[in-house]
């Protein structure tokens, strides 16, 4: 995402959304990120989203399918937000004047109006597909200050991990809702990465490979801490590391503190901190 950075893939765990017939990549996206149904657009919802971005059949398409003319929606994600007796919805399309992937951010109040918005450009990196599922709202109560509740949007991607030997999962970004607008104040930060141990047999190695393939997950927990800088709750950022072989990790829990520097909460230093953790 040119405003919010790049996306990633995510292991959810959650339960995949069944519908039509579906590619194999999608698939075993839906199967890994989980499409939940409590967080599926309704057709009444995306039409108003459409109206007010100025693009028609504004609709997600079959699952497994890109988005074109008759669909534009690649994907979305809608969820009840209590806390000001509206809904939001998030959703990533295209015009039809570009081939730029667009996402937009609304809340929709109970008359059914759009209030405060967001609107950015997701990466144009042809390895990065968004299907139905790769987007998610958080709307656990990141209170940030009294009277400033951010929510979450995870987005992650369709593409199967393949041969690669390492890779990251959902980013999570965090927003808060200012009259008319819904703007980040935490961008990209990564939920989960995994890397290769061991290889085993598979279309990606030769016949002298062993049998097991072993990988190394890592995961991230994201909280607000007790303390505050320049008026803003810290944010608190907790990791763990395990393997699918049953192997103990030795290394400890990793522990990080995100503080806000008036604009926005900096994941830079978390970031080189976690790279050595993981090293």
């Amino acid at each position: 995402m040119k405003s919010l950075g790049s996306v990633a893939a995510r292991t959810l765990g959650a339960v995949a959304l069944v519908a039509g017939a579906a590619s194999a990549w999608a698939s075993e996206h839906e199967q890994a990120v989980g499409a939940q149904v409590e967080q599926l657009c309704d057709a009444r919802t995306l039409a108003t989203v459409g109206r007010f971005v100025h693009v028609d059949n504004f609709r997600e398409p079959a699952l497994g399918q890109a988005p074109d003319a008759k669909a534009m929606v690649a994907a979305s994600a809608c969820r009840a937000a209590p806390a000001t007796h509206g809904r939001l919805v998030a959703a990533a399309y295209r015009s039809g004047q570009q081939d730029e992937l667009l996402l937009v951010i609304a809340m929709i109040d109970g008359t059914g109006q759009v209030g405060p918005s967001f609107k950015g450009n997701l990466d144009s990196d042809p390895s990065v597909t968004i299907v139905s599922g790769s987007l998610w709202l958080d709307t656990a109560a990141y209170d940030l200050a009294p009277g400033v509740r951010a929510f979450g949007l995870d987005i992650t991607t369709g593409v199967p991990r393949g041969c690669a030997a390492a890779g990251s999962g959902a980013r999570r970004s965090l927003f808060v809702s200012q009259g008319r607008f819904i703007r980040p104040v935490l961008q990209d930060l990564p939920m989960s990465e995994w890397s290769l141990i061991q290889r085993g047999k598979s279309d990606c190695t030769d016949s002298s490979a062993p049998d097991l393939t072993i990988t190394e997950n890592f995961t991230v927990m994201l909280g607000l801490a007790p303390t505050s800088t320049r008026g803003y709750r810290d944010l608190a950022v907790s990791g763990a590391a395990s393997r699918d072989d049953g192997h103990l990790e030795e290394r400890p829990a990793f522990r990080s503190v995100l503080k806000w520097d008036g604009r926005v909460y900096s994941i830079e230093e978390q970031q080189r901190a976690w790279l050595a953790w993981r090293q």
